[in-house]
């Protein structure tokens, strides 16, 4: 796991691209905090630049950015899982390796296979492969975008980065994104594409974009991955014992690493099945992190010590208090690379982890989203007669104020997705939106007709659990809990591998009919409990679903920056009846989180 940035620019010096270059990767420098390197091109103007995270080969051997036979060039983020059999299929084909790493075998593999490799490449990655001699730059991103990859195209200019904050060292006039607080608001993070910066862009996930750099004044951008596969005719026993398989495999490919690796375990499901499962693999050498809280209304510390006690190794359990989110708060909301209402508590068990000597751990990260393991699942198939009841709620709702009936609203709109998603899990709703940060009915509507929509399709007038999954996946976990774990892990120098989001279970996760899945008649992730029933204690898949969260509900209300919020809203009178609700305890902490992440980033553009 590393940063990567890199610069073209037709009509400046090359020592100066080199610099700003160097200039990017410091920002960046707390996601590879272990070496560096730069790469320049002065015969077209190109310079590459890497802060390396030693994983794998933590030798010279696997120093960014590498070469191939002077000609191919890679700076690299991520993990491959399957390089070493890449690696094997490669050497059979005539190919030598000089040390024992990922970077090196993608470089091969793009020398043997050209884009084409892309597809075979299974983990998680945004890199930049460079042809000298073609004069050809690939920036590459997975599958399930799993690590970010941002980039600035403009006539004869390109810029991308691991961070968004790497392109403010540019002498390139790039402006304030004026969508961006309006985005925040309405979803509670920024949807792909768009950041903070204007003209500044998410590569698409499972993309890559194409340059000729002595024809640069176009960049296409190319999907790679693979076309959409058919259902499996196979009872929910035999879907099990797939699930169980492709799982386990997941969790092995994942545990390869040259330095001290462990598994965040929050209590719940889904990072319970992932320590028990990576015990079998690491017995005394598994390292297990867990975070409480004295509030015992908030902490799963119950839950982690029965796992924990059933497991070998080591586990660390730290104790967060009110005192320690109070003395890290500022530095927590410096640390987000772009604006999100959440990510604090990931901010916290990353130091833990780090403090512990650990270079990179797994998380339970993506299981609810494919499995079913939110409200949305059991809400979506309302969608039809809400639509229907859509006037005589919307006016109900006025009077009542209650937010998730005023976000029906958004189903005046049959057409559009991110209406739909935002029916499901808006943050600030329309009315809210209007009333508290005076931005009109026909100001939401224009953004929200502008904005993209996934690629990836689903059926227009589905209303199941497919499609619930789909927009849990292309939404929420793309926008928020992926960007989250990223760069508040990375802020420690700390991977998050997401054994969930392998490749090869989420095929199979697609190939199953959706009555296997998703079943009204059965418990929420009943396949996932079911397929590892016997290896997880009743108590922690027979028990209401809490959620990993902080206490912030009652911490915040006493915080020198929520007084200072309030006070700069003395008279604002939507305002101060929304802070009245929340020391109530009738809205969430996270609109409230959201105000201040608001202030930070304004501050900054």
């Amino acid at each position: 796991m590393c940063r990567i940035a890199g610069l073209f620019n037709k009509n400046d010096n090359p020592k100066r691209l080199n610099q700003l270059v160097r200039q990017m990767c410091e920002l960046q420098k707390h996601g590879g905090p272990d070496d560096h390197g730069n790469f320049i091109d002065d015969t077209i103007n190109l310079a590459l630049g890497h802060q390396r995270l030693s994983i794998l080969d933590p030798s010279p051997l696997g120093h960014q950015p590498m070469f191939l036979r002077d000609r191919y060039v890679i700076v690299f983020n991520g993990e491959i899982y399957n390089f070493k059999d890449l690696k094997k299929d490669l050497e059979k084909r005539g190919h030598t390796f000089n040390g024992n790493s990922d970077t090196e075998v993608i470089l091969h593999a793009f020398e043997e296979w050209g884009t084409s490799s892309f597809l075979k490449l299974e983990g998680m990655f945004a890199l930049a492969i460079y042809d000298q001699v073609q004069k050809e730059l690939f920036l590459i991103r997975d599958s399930q975008g799993i690590k970010p990859l941002y980039y600035f195209h403009q006539e004869n200019i390109l810029a991308f980065a691991s961070e968004v904050k790497a392109f403010s060292c540019l002498p390139i006039g790039l402006e304030k994104n004026l969508d961006w607080p309006l985005a925040f608001l309405t979803f509670g993070h920024l949807p792909e594409p768009i950041t903070t910066l204007k003209n500044v862009f998410s590569l698409p996930k499972g993309c890559y974009a194409y340059l000729k750099l002595n024809q640069a004044n176009h960049c296409e951008i190319i999907n790679f991955t693979a076309l959409a596969v058919a259902k499996l005719d196979i009872s929910i026993p035999e879907a099990q014992e797939l699930i169980d398989i492709a799982l386990n495999n997941a969790i092995e490919k994942q545990l390869i690493a040259d330095v001290p690796l462990g598994v965040f375990l929050s209590g719940g499901i889904d990072s319970s099945l992932i320590a028990m499962q990576a015990a079998k693999y690491q017995k005394d050498k598994l390292c297990t992190v867990s975070l409480h809280f004295p509030e015992i209304n908030y902490s799963e510390k119950k839950y982690q010590d029965i796992i924990s006690k059933n497991l070998p190794g080591k586990h660390i359990s730290q104790e967060i208090t009110k005192t320690d989110f109070n003395n890290h708060f500022e530095e927590i909301l410096d640390a987000m690379d772009q604006p999100t209402s959440d990510g604090i508590n990931t901010w916290f068990v990353s130091k833990a982890a780090q403090e512990a000597g650990l270079k990179a751990v797994l998380s339970g990260l993506g299981a609810d989203e494919l499995f079913g393991g939110y409200p949305s699942f059991q809400r979506i198939d309302k969608v039809p007669l809400l639509r229907s009841l859509g006037p005589l709620i919307s006016s109900y709702a006025k009077i009542s104020g209650n937010d998730a009936l005023q976000r029906v609203a958004y189903l005046k709109n049959q057409k559009n997705p991110n209406y739909e998603y935002l029916f499901l899990r808006g943050f600030f709703n329309p009315i809210q939106l209007q009333k508290l940060f005076q931005i009109s009915g026909n100001q939401q509507q224009q953004f929200l007709n502008d904005l993209t929509v996934p690629t990836a399709k689903v059926s227009p007038h589905q209303y199941d659990g497919v499609k619930a999954s789909w927009y849990e996946q292309h939404y929420f976990m793309q926008n928020q809990l992926l960007k989250d774990a990223d760069f508040m892990s990375m802020q420690h120098g700390l991977e998050i591998r997401v054994p969930f989001l392998d490749q090869q279970l989420i095929n199979i996760v697609n190939q199953l009919p959706k009555q296997v899945l998703y079943s009204k008649h059965k418990p929420a992730k009943h396949l996932l409990i079911h397929a590892f029933k016997n290896l997880l204690p009743t108590q922690i898949w027979d028990r209401p679903k809490m959620g990993f969260t902080f206490p912030f509900q009652e911490w915040l209300k006493t915080h020198p920056k929520y007084l200072s919020l309030k006070e700069s809203f003395s008279q604002n009178l939507p305002m101060q009846n929304m802070f009245k609700s929340y020391e109530q305890n009738k809205v969430h902490w996270s609109k409230i989180m959201s105000l201040m992440v608001l202030a930070n980033f304004e501050a900054k553009y």
